[in-house]
């Protein structure tokens, strides 16, 4: 997509000097090194309004540029465990919001979740397991040939029964 460049006041009542001089609107786009239809559109404005200035447009301005928005990906991105507003802050010298940051990032794709391997634990949960694997870290093949994992509990909790044969 190209880049929208806006022409400034003064170059917009040149043109239009430029016309009332005489000179084509391809002539005068050529020179300002515009489209046709930008000098057409100020030529249509001047004529019907008597000004060339830019219109007020509606809503709101957005908070960062499409350049700040793909630094906001890149650095979400690359460093996944920074607080992207501080950075955007450090940067361009402006505070934006968490709910902006937000919109951007999932724009890009990009979502604030972690997917899930496994039901989390509680601390005695945690204990317990690595107590268990403790015990059993030097068991040879033949000791775990014998055991059966079986998943009974409803909470999905693993219950080991050794000596199946």
């Amino acid at each position: 997509m190209s880049q929208r460049r806006r022409l400034p006041n003064s170059l917009r009542w040149r043109a239009v000097g430029w016309m009332e001089m005489g000179l084509s609107q391809a002539d005068a786009a050529r020179r300002l090194n515009v489209s046709r239809s930008v000098v057409q559109r100020l030529w249509d404005q001047y004529q019907s309004e008597d000004s060339v200035s830019r219109r007020p447009v509606p809503g709101r301005p957005r908070a960062t540029t499409p350049a700040e928005d793909r630094f906001l990906a890149l650095s979400a991105r690359r460093r996944r465990t920074t607080t992207v507003p501080a950075d955007h802050f450090q940067a361009s010298g402006r505070r934006i919001s968490a709910t902006t940051v937000r919109n951007r990032l999932h724009n890009a794709g990009l979502y604030a979740r972690r997917p899930v391997v496994c039901v989390p634990l509680n601390g005695r949960q945690r204990r317990n397991r690595l107590c268990w694997a403790r015990e059993h870290v030097s068991w040879t093949q033949q000791q775990w040939a014998s055991v059966l994992f079986s998943q009974t509990s409803p909470d999905l909790q693993w219950r080991v029964i050794q000596g199946v044969y």
